[in-house]
């Protein structure tokens, strides 16, 4: 049983629950409650028929504000935009997916319910059109249901909540509505209908009805597809050139250029900066291959290749070529409790040897060689027998270590003894190409003091011919002696010659370059052999091969030229295993440690030039005043009919290395023990190495003459000081019977 109520609109609210089997008191073509006759499913509706029932409410349809106004759900502000006018209800076709549509008995899921809350209402057009039972003729257009997504309130106008159809809610335990949300229900006032009908609220997604015919207008925005704008497929202008095309390429050149700046100009920026003091540690035993130095304040400290103490106005100076200057290295030795045994420091190696092939009288000590309070480097001479020798005394080198090619070396000295009138010390500051270190006899076998890069006789061993013919100038020359027989030569011959044979043992960078290890002398000091007082230095430079009596030419300033009163040519030119060229400077009275004390400077500046010998010279200098010219065309061929047949010999080439040592022998000069005191000091305030600005070029291996990989395959003989003759094959001489 049931009890209706009433089916105005004004009576809702007093709706009351019913029970029972009474018919629904909605029409049957929007209940649900009854399916639809075939004669109804059948039959057209004609559009001019108005007493059609469809197309009677559809004309007679009003509703009232009230009847879809809740008071907890304010109606929505809603103005539709002008839309098309419908056509006639028969111009509709229901869509599959209209939850209106009757469903065929055959596809309901479950019974139909019975129990429900029963509510007249008046449906919406849409509900009502999409609802009809009416099928349009064939051909006739259709409409379609789709579904959109509900926009929040305020996002957007919407239609009124009262006949938008909602989102689905969720399914709660209990239903209580016979218009359930099975297969077969069309519609429902429940919360929990599939299409809940009614201000419920607002879910992801609501139907509306599509007609593609009417509703559809390519040229004008469409309300319901935010992504479609005629307006935005047709640019009003364009442009070849706009400003994200131009960001665009301009980040990708700042992109570009960065890592060109990152990857390439960097690393060559850094190369050229560090490219003297990466040359100044090549073959450092304190530093890794890695480029790591020692900590700070360690024992192995890290020393600048420019002393940070070397004065402001020490860092250039005008040479005598008249060219500017630039400091590439100094040592001030200012720093007390300096050691230079091996590994001790990176730019110098005391020696531990015996220098025998000068028939020296002490033995090189590294103890003896030491920095002392006051800061100066000290090489101390005592009359300690050591190793067998009667003296004890020290040296130190930078061979493979620091070397420097062309420029200028001065150091400051105070030299040994009580007074003027010592004679048996033999202080020396030297350089000699890095092919040879000083002190190991077999490395300087075949290269010392060779500085030669012709293909001729001069090559050979005796500097004779292979049969032994001559020259005659190399068989006999009266300025040799006795115990040489006379002979003008006893080398063993250019052993690193620019008669190298392809694939021979060579330093290269070419077998064809002639290589060696010439010497320089800052200098050497002596006793006054010319009849006079006091004492002189010497400063020479040593050559091979020779020319005939050790001659050079001295006929024009440019060849030799000497400077000042206090300074004349030394009448040594050398013997059978060198030839020598020297100017002797008297001293003053006060550069000895017992007398006077006093620093004084010595030195010598040189230049070479290996694509134009005659170029080369060297100046030497005493107290700050040069004393002594040598120019390259004082080394000129030797090609006279009683000539040697050699030919140019070369200002040095060879990257040079320094050597400091306070020595004794008897081959330098008469050893007179009752002048002499002991312990005896040498005394060195500095060493310091410029280059013509521009032309930095320090380092043991350049690129144009380079020692190290050779050095490395013949290591035992430069690390061997007993070995007095290269234990290696000799490379053989093109020039030879049957050359290469």
């Amino acid at each position: 049983m049931a009890e209706s109520s009433e089916t105005s609109e004004s009576s809702t609210s007093s709706r009351l629950v019913s029970s029972g089997n009474d018919p629904s008191p909605l029409p049957a073509s929007v209940s649900g409650t009854d399916s639809p006759s075939v004669d109804a499913l059948s039959s057209p509706a004609p559009s001019d028929r108005l007493d059609d029932p469809l197309q009677s409410f559809l004309a007679q349809r009003t509703v009232s504000p009230s009847a879809i106004t809740d008071s907890s759900h304010p109606p929505e502000s809603y103005s539709p935009r002008p839309g098309p006018s419908r056509s006639p209800a028969s111009a509709f076709v229901s869509s599959p997916l209209n939850p209106n549509a009757t469903v065929s008995s055959q596809l309901r899921s479950r019974p139909h319910s019975t129990q429900g809350i029963s509510f007249p209402r008046v449906a919406s057009e849409d509900s009502q059109v999409l609802g009809s039972q009416f099928v349009s003729p064939r051909g006739q257009r259709g409409s379609m249901i789709l579904y959109r997504l509900s926009i929040p309130d305020g996002r957007r106008e919407a239609p009124s909540a009262s006949t938008a159809l909602h989102s689905p809610g969720p399914i709660p335990a209990v239903r209580n509505s016979i218009l359930s949300t099975s297969g077969d229900s069309i519609v429902s006032l429940s919360a929990d209908s599939k299409y809940p009908y009614g201000p419920s609220r607002h879910g992801a997604l609501v139907p509306y009805v599509y007609d593609p015919d009417l509703d559809h207008n390519p040229n004008e925005p469409d309300i319901d597809d935010f992504l479609h704008d005629p307006e935005g497929l047709h640019p009003t202008k364009t442009s070849l050139i706009n400003l994200r095309g131009l960001l665009n390429v301009g980040s990708l050149t700042v992109l570009i250029f960065g890592l060109l700046c990152l990857f390439v100009f960097y690393p060559v920026f850094r190369y050229f900066e560090d490219k003297s003091i990466n040359a100044a540690i090549v073959g450092n035993v304190l530093v890794n291959s890695t480029g790591q130095v020692p900590v700070p304040g360690s024992l192995y400290t890290m020393a600048h290749v420019i002393d940070p103490s070397t004065p402001i106005n020490a860092l250039t100076r005008t040479g005598f070529d008249n060219y500017t200057y630039d400091l590439v290295f100094s040592d001030e030795f200012n720093q007390p409790g300096r050691t230079f045994w091996p590994g001790d420091d990176p730019y110098w190696e005391a020696a531990n040897v015996w220098y025998w092939s000068t028939d020296d009288q002490e033995w090189y000590d590294p103890g003896q060689v030491s920095t002392k309070e006051g800061g100066y480097l000290s090489i101390v001479l005592d009359q300690v027998e050591d190793k067998g020798m009667p003296y004890r005394s020290g040296m130190l080198q930078s061979w493979n270590k620091f070397c420097f090619t062309r420029g200028y070396i001065e150091v400051s000295v105070i030299l040994p003894g009580p007074n003027e009138e010592s004679k048996g010390y033999w202080p020396g500051a030297w350089t000699m190409g890095n092919l040879a270190r000083p002190g190991f006899g077999a490395t300087t076998d075949g290269v010392w003091p060779y500085s030669y890069d012709s293909c001729d006789v001069g090559t050979f061993p005796n500097q004779t011919y292979v049969n032994g013919s001559g020259p005659a100038a190399a068989l006999m020359s009266e300025a040799s002696q006795s115990k040489y027989n006379y002979a003008l030569s006893w080398l063993p011959g250019q052993r690193l010659s620019s008669c190298t044979c392809p694939n021979e043992d060579h330093p290269g960078p070419s077998p064809t370059v002639g290589r060696g290890a010439p010497e320089i002398d800052i200098l050497e000091v002596e006793h006054n052999k010319l009849g006079g007082t006091g004492q002189m230095v010497s400063q020479s430079a040593q050559f091979a091969p020779f020319t005939h009596d050790y001659l050079y030419g001295n006929e024009t300033n440019e060849m030799w030229e000497v400077f000042g009163s206090q300074t004349v040519p030394n009448a040594y030119h050398g013997s059978a295993v060198q030839q020598a060229v020297s100017a002797l400077t008297e001293l003053p009275s006060d550069v000895y440690v017992g007398s006077g004390n006093q620093f004084t400077t010595f030195g010598f500046e040189y230049w070479s030039n290996p694509t134009n010998s005659s170029d080369g010279y060297i100046i030497w200098q005493t107290g700050g005043q040069p004393t002594a010219r040598l120019g390259a065309a004082a080394l000129g061929p030797d090609l006279v009919l009683n000539g040697t047949q050699v030919g140019q010999r070369l200002i040095s080439l060879e990257p040079m290395s320094i050597v400091l040592n306070l020595g004794m022998s008897p081959n330098w000069q008469t050893i007179d023990a009752s002048t002499l005191s002991f312990p005896a000091e040498m005394r060195v305030d500095y060493v310091r190495v410029y280059q013509r600005r521009g032309e930095t070029n320090i380092g043991c291996s350049p690129r144009d003459f380079p020692t190290e990989d050779y050095i490395k395959r013949h290591l035992d003989s430069y690390m061997n000081p007993n070995l007095t003759q290269w234990n290696y094959p000799q490379p053989k001489n093109g020039l030879y019977a049957g050359g290469c």
